[in-house]
This record gives structure tokens, C-alpha cells and sequence, in this order.
């Protein structure tokens, strides 16, 4: 290659020459370096080409390459010629190999103009759900509506807040020291005068439908404590000083105060008692008043396992007077602690008992669980008059549904209970079933508070349940000498009947009965039949003829049942008393027919006739004695035997 060659001639393109099969590679070489460009010129502009739906002839096969054909540039060259800057002259005048097609025309635009779009977007304003349509929601008449309703809404609640302002509608003040006495009206029927409509024929109506359903009916609640005081009233409860003077001997472990609740979570104390069986009364009495009021769970639970280890101070120092001293300071109220007939409690308006009373605190719920605890670790060592006065109060406790509410107090409570009815003396039992009878008999005359107080007795032992229906029986005959005897000896299917045909209780009618008391009754009626004492088969004077009278009793029985409930409508969940009232009479019904009945009651035929239990015994008599001669003439020989003569041979 020579050296004076520039390099433009290097990227023009290589015109395409048919070579011969004589020329050879240095012909070839030598013109083509001959060849030098006279001026650069543009190259020609490629025409616009129109397809044509003819399609375009194949392309000319390429002709093929000689083998000995130099390649310029290769890496076999001597490149130590371009390293001079002369060689490249005319690098920036190299013209352009590709072929520039020309654009179109553009539209003169001003100085601030912007180019449009290629393809101007068809804009729909209604099309997309984001666009804001300008037609009104609501009419001019709609919003009058509006503004009435919310005209007559702000006039309820300024009546509303005017009565609330001017005090409790049940009472009324005639001055400054004038005392209260019960309105004529209440809160609930001023509500229901504010109603739309309440001075025409339709709103009256109104009223009446709505005094008629248990939307304003309260349920009947008994609390066994005062209301609780506040908090500038509330009294500091003070406690007793250990005696000192009493910690000798043995006991002189806990003269040191420093030491001695250490002590007592060791269980020392427990320990001793349990060897020496010595604990003076003195410091069994302040143990007896720590208890209930000691934070620390362990040292509560180590008061308790002492005093149940007691069993010679339990009869000294726990007394009835004790055991009422521990209720007072819980705050119990003086009705529930009452030994004599306490006047039956007025209801209100709504329904509800207005017995001046509260819920136990939930802070102060630890002291009464322990005080259960102790009752019951203690009920081994008390003498009688002590199990039946406490037996007496906690059933007065069971009315309250603080013993249904919490978890830790009712397991203390049942517990309780079970350890009081177990330590008492089999000739005592009937005397103590009546005095525990009789108390809660006179206490209250409400059927749902007296369900409470039965239905808080567990069914833990037979003499819980022996309790259990005895004070049924005395609730549902209205007689408390029939808690002196057994059940068995004042209950039977005939006396049941009888008190359901002639109890006034027991009719139903729809604008007079009570329903949720009616539902208590029903409960009492249910625990009172019990088992229905049906006669034992065991007996050998127990004939047929008493097991068909028993059981001819039981369905007349069962009829009562289903004549009182279906005379309660079902009225929606409105009337919900009335429907748990119908479910349970209900279910007493079938546990008549399958459970009290020795024996299932026959089927009716088609035409609704019940066969007699003679019907039914004649074709099982009738089978068995198939079956028995059929057993005799099977074992009979069937080959006939020939009979031989007597005295002969042949």
C-alpha cells in the first residue's frame, strides 16, 4: 500500500467488477490504487418507491469470493505506516454512505406554538366515570325533606334534654327540704309521648304495642351487699395488732414482726398445728381478721390452710356472731343478714326488685372469695346452729349474680356449700333442711329470686341434691313444713296435678300472667318432680295394677303440660320470656313421656286411640308361649317307638 494514499479511499464503497477467471490478484490491486476521487459529491436522492402488489423478483446470488483476494486493513498488514497525522487530511469531509431520505415539509409555527399530536384524541366527557357530571343529585324537594327531618330531630333531642335536666321523672321535689315522693309518669312513657303521632288514634295504638312487649321490662335483681359509699365516705378499715403477749412457747417464732410473715409463707405455723394441735385463740382470731385483707396470695392461701387446721378453736372462736362480723366488714346489707321475716321487696315501674343495694366491687371481689374459702376449710369444726345460719346466708349470696358471674367466687361458693351439707349429722339433716327452708321461704316471694338461690346449688352430692329439691317443693306447694321431711314422703304425681288445677300461678293468660315469673315456676316445677318416685321393681308387693296408675298419672301430668303451653303464643323475640316459657314446658313434657314413664308410652293407631298395657302384654304372652311349645315339640322323637310285649321274647 503506498504511503502517500489517503485514507477517504479506504470507506468509499468497492464497485462490484465481474473478474475474469485469467486476471490474477495484482491486476486487481493495481487498479484499484490508480482510482483517486476527484471531488466529494452527494449522493443521488433514492426515489420514493411505491409497493405494488406484485411481488419483488428474488435477489442475484452473489458471485463467489476468490480465496487469494487481499482484504484491506487485515492484521497481516505493516500498520507502522498510518502512525503518521498526515493521513488523515480529509477525515471530517467524508460524505455520508447512507442514503438521507428527505422529510416533509413542517408547518410554519409561531413563537409559542407546540406541536400537535399525530393522532388528536377524541375526548367524550360522559364516557369516564371520574368526570364530573353536572346534573343534581337531589331535587329541590328531596332537600326540603332532608332539612325536615333534621328540624324535627334537633326538636327531640332539646325535649329529651329538658326532661333530663329537670331530675328523675319517679320522683318529685316540692322544695328544698321537701322529700321525695313517686311521680305518676316515667321516663320510658314521657319517650314514648315524643313519639310521632302520639295524640291520634294511630299513635295510642302505638303506645299500647309498645307497653306491651319486654322492651321495658327489667329483670328482677337482688344484691346481698349496701350500696357502696364514696370515696370521701369510705371508711379506712383498721386493723388488729398481733398479740405479742400470746407468742410463747412454741409460738414465739412469731413475736418478731420482722419475721413473722416469712414465717407464716414457710408454713411453720401450719406445721406446728398440726403437731401440737395448741394455737392460742388470741392469734387464731387475728389470723381469722387478716385474711380476707392480705394482698399476697401466698400468705392468704397459708391463712387459710391454718385455720383449717384448727379444729378445737373453730367451735370456740368462729362462732355465729363471727361469721356475721366477717360479712359486715364485706358490706353486706342488713337484709341479707336478717334471721327474722323480712318485708317483701316493692317493685318498681319496670319491674325490678327496689331493694337498696350494688354490685360487689371488682377490687374487693378477692376478699369475698376469701372469706369462702375459709368457711369451707372451717365447716368441718362448726357446730349446727353455726352450718345452718351460714348455710342460710350464702343461699341469700346465690341470689346474687355475682355468684354466676365470677369464675373464682362461684368455685369458692359451691365448694362451700358442699363442705357445709357433708358436715352435718345424719339425725340433724331433717332439721337443718327446714330451718335452711324456712329462712330462705321467709326472705323473698319472687319466684325468679327464689330460682336463683335454688338453682346456685351445685349438684356436687346426694345431700346437695336432696336440698336442692326439698326447697323446690316448699316454693312450688307454697308450704315450708315440707322441707322438715324426705321427698319421697311428701311428693307425688296426684299432689303435682292438684297444685297445677287449682294454683292461680300456673294459669296463663296473655295480658295478666307473668311471664319471667311463670318461667321460674317452671324451673321449681322441673327440679320438684325430680325422678317422679316411681314405684320399685324390687319390691315384691309392688303389683301391676300400681305400675299402670303410676303411669296413667304421669300422662295426665304431661296433658297439663302441653295445655299450658300451648296456650303461649309465640310472639316474636319481642316476647322472650314467653318463648323460653314455652321451650321449657316443652321439654318437661318429653321428660314425662321418656324418663319419669316406667316405660315408653304406646303408640296411637290411625285413628288415634292408645291401646291399654293389657293390649299390650297379650301378644307378648301370646309369643312366648309359641315360642315354648315350639321348643316342646322339637325336642319330641319323630320315628314312632313300637311297644314291646311284656313277658315275651319275639
Amino acid at each position: 500500500m503506498s504511503k502517500n494514499t489517503s485514507i477517504t479511499n479506504f470507506f468509499k464503497p468497492v464497485p462490484r467488477v465481474s473478474q475474469s477467471p485469467q486476471s490474477t490478484p495484482t491486476q486487481t490491486q493495481t487498479a484499484t490504487s490508480t482510482q483517486t476521487p476527484a471531488s466529494p459529491t452527494p449522493p443521488p436522492l433514492v426515489p420514493h418507491v411505491s409497493f405494488s402488489p406484485t411481488p419483488a423478483p428474488p435477489p442475484p446470488p452473489s458471485a463467489a469470493r476468490d480465496r487469494n483476494q487481499v482484504i484491506w486493513g487485515s492484521d497481516d498488514e505493516d500498520d507502522d505506516d498510518l502512525d503518521t497525522d498526515d493521513e488523515f487530511p480529509d477525515l471530517f469531509a467524508l460524505p455520508s454512505t447512507l442514503p438521507v431520505q428527505p422529510l416533509a415539509a413542517r408547518k410554519e409555527l409561531g413563537l409559542l406554538g407546540t406541536p400537535r399530536a399525530k393522532r388528536p384524541a377524541v375526548l367524550d366527557l360522559n364516557s369516564s366515570p371520574l368526570t364530573i357530571n353536572t346534573r343534581h343529585k337531589f331535587d329541590i324537594q328531596a332537600l326540603l325533606k332532608h332539612a325536615e327531618a333534621d328540624s324535627a330531630n334537633e326538636k327531640s333531642q332539646k325535649r329529651t334534654a329538658e326532661l333530663l335536666a329537670q331530675g328523675s321523672p319517679t320522683t318529685v321535689s316540692t322544695g328544698p327540704g321537701a322529700t321525695e315522693a313517686p311521680a305518676d309518669g316515667s321516663l320510658h312513657d314521657d319517650m314514648l309521648a315524643m313519639l310521632p303521632g302520639s295524640g291520634d288514634d294511630h299513635g295510642g295504638k302505638l303506645l299500647r304495642a309498645v307497653k306491651r312487649t319486654e322492651a321495658n321490662v327489667e329483670k328482677r335483681v337482688w344484691y346481698f351487699f349496701d350500696r357502696q359509699p364514696d370515696a370521701n365516705e369510705a371508711a379506712v378499715h383498721v386493723r388488729k395488732t398481733f398479740p405479742k403477749s400470746k407468742a410463747t412457747g412454741v409460738w414465739s417464732m412469731l413475736a418478731s414482726e420482722k419475721n413473722r410473715l416469712e414465717v407464716f409463707e414457710d408454713g411453720l405455723p401450719y406445721n406446728v398445728e398440726c403437731r401440737m394441735r395448741n394455737l392460742p385463740d388470741e392469734i387464731f382470731e387475728w389470723v381469722l381478721h387478716e385474711a380476707p385483707w392480705e394482698k399476697s396470695r401466698r400468705l392468704r392461701d397459708e391463712y387459710v390452710r391454718l385455720l383449717g387446721a384448727c379444729s378445737h378453736q373453730i367451735g370456740r372462736v368462729l362462732n355465729e356472731s363471727a361469721v356475721l362480723g366477717m360479712f359486715r366488714d364485706l358490706g353486706a346489707s342488713v337484709r341479707a343478714l336478717e334471721t327474722t321475716a323480712f318485708p317483701p321487696a316493692t317493685s318498681g315501674p319496670s319491674g325490678a326488685e327496689s331493694e337498696q343495694g350494688a354490685p360487689y366491687p371488682e377490687q374487693a371481689r378477692v376478699r369475698l372469695e376469701t372469706v369462702l374459702r375459709i368457711l369451707g376449710a372451717t365447716a368441718h369444726g362448726a357446730n349446727l346452729q353455726v352450718l345452718t345460719r351460714t348455710t342460710s346466708i350464702l343461699l341469700r349470696l346465690g341470689i346474687d349474680h355475682i355468684v354466676r358471674e365470677d369464675q373464682a367466687i362461684g368455685t369458692a361458693y359451691q365448694d362451700a356449700l358442699l363442705r357445709f351439707v357433708s358436715a352435718v349429722s345424719f339425725r340433724a339433716w331433717n332439721s337443718f333442711c327446714g330451718d335452711v327452708s324456712d329462712s330462705l321461704y321467709n326472705h323473698t316471694q319472687s319466684s325468679t329470686l327464689r330460682w336463683n338461690a335454688v338453682s346456685s346449688i351445685p349438684i356436687l352430692h346426694a345431700r346437695l341434691a336432696e336440698l336442692r329439691r326439698r326447697l323446690a317443693l316448699v316454693f312450688v306447694f307454697d308450704d315450708p313444713r315440707r322441707g322438715y321431711s324426705p321427698a319421697a314422703e311428701t311428693f307425688s304425681i296426684r299432689s303435682v296435678i292438684d297444685r297445677l288445677e287449682h294454683a292461680d300461678e300456673f294459669v296463663i293468660d296473655r295480658n295478666t300472667t307473668d311471664f319471667p315469673e311463670l318461667l321460674s315456676l317452671c324451673e321449681l316445677l322441673i327440679v320438684a318432680v325430680g325422678d317422679g318416685n316411681p314405684p320399685s321393681f324390687d319390691d315384691y308387693d309392688v303389683s301391676p295394677e300400681a305400675i299402670r296408675q303410676y303411669n296413667a298419672e304421669v300422662d295426665e301430668l304431661a296433658r297439663k303440660i302441653k295445655h299450658m303451653w300451648s296456650n303461649i303464643h309465640e310472639q316474636g323475640a319481642a316476647y322472650i320470656s314467653r318463648l323460653e316459657a314455652r321451650s321449657h314446658l316443652k321439654d318437661f313434657e318429653r321428660k314425662l313421656h321418656h324418663v319419669i314413664r316406667t316405660r315408653p308410652r304406646p303408640k296411637e293407631d290411625i285413628f288415634g286411640i292408645n291401646p291399654t298395657e293389657e293390649e299390650l302384654d297379650r301378644p307378648r304372652q301370646q309369643q312366648f308361649m309359641r315360642r315354648f311349645l315350639g321348643k316342646k315339640e322339637a325336642s319330641l322323637p319323630t320315628t314312632p317307638v313300637t311297644p314291646m310285649r311284656a313277658g315275651g321274647n319275639g
